[in-house]
Formats: C-alpha cells, sequence, structure tokens
C-alpha cells in the first residue's frame, strides 16, 4: 500500500470511529455508509476489501457489532456497550 493509500485508511479508520460515536443504536448500515463517499472515494479497490476485512476482524475497536449481510457486503451496528 503506497503512502497515499495509508494516509486514505487511516482518515477512512478516523472517520468511522468518529461517525460511529454519533450513530444512533440500533441502525445498521455498512462501512461506506457510516464513513460517507467524501471518505471512501479516495481508497483504490483492494484497500476498500482490506480495510472492510481490517474492521470485521476489530469490531471492539471501532465499537461495533456485526447485524448481518446485505447482498454480499457487510453490515454492522452500533455496540450497547
Amino acid at each position: 500500500m503506497d503512502n497515499m493509500q495509508t494516509s486514505a485508511w487511516d482518515k477512512a479508520s478516523d472517520t468511522l470511529k468518529k461517525n460511529i460515536s454519533a450513530m444512533p443504536l440500533g441502525q445498521a448500515s455498512k462501512i461506506r455508509d457510516i464513513i460517507g463517499e467524501v471518505t471512501w472515494a479516495p481508497l483504490q479497490r483492494t484497500t476498500r476489501h482490506r480495510f472492510g476485512k481490517h474492521v470485521r476482524a476489530n469490531l471492539e475497536h471501532y465499537g461495533l457489532v456485526f447485524a448481518g449481510i446485505a447482498g454480499r457486503i457487510a453490515v454492522y451496528k452500533k455496540s450497547v456497550i
């Protein structure tokens, strides 16, 4: 991953954490919807895929729980804890 993708990853991670704190309990969303298009767009396809895997492996870090699948894309909810 080049430096531009690394900084885009970091921005996406920070935005995800910030937006989850403002997300209402019970609302299920895709990562893309939580961070928004402006932050999502700079990520390359392979970086998006890796970022999704990273979030799935670190749900507690982001304050998320798995809510299900929408097509082939994972959907998450804000953790109650």
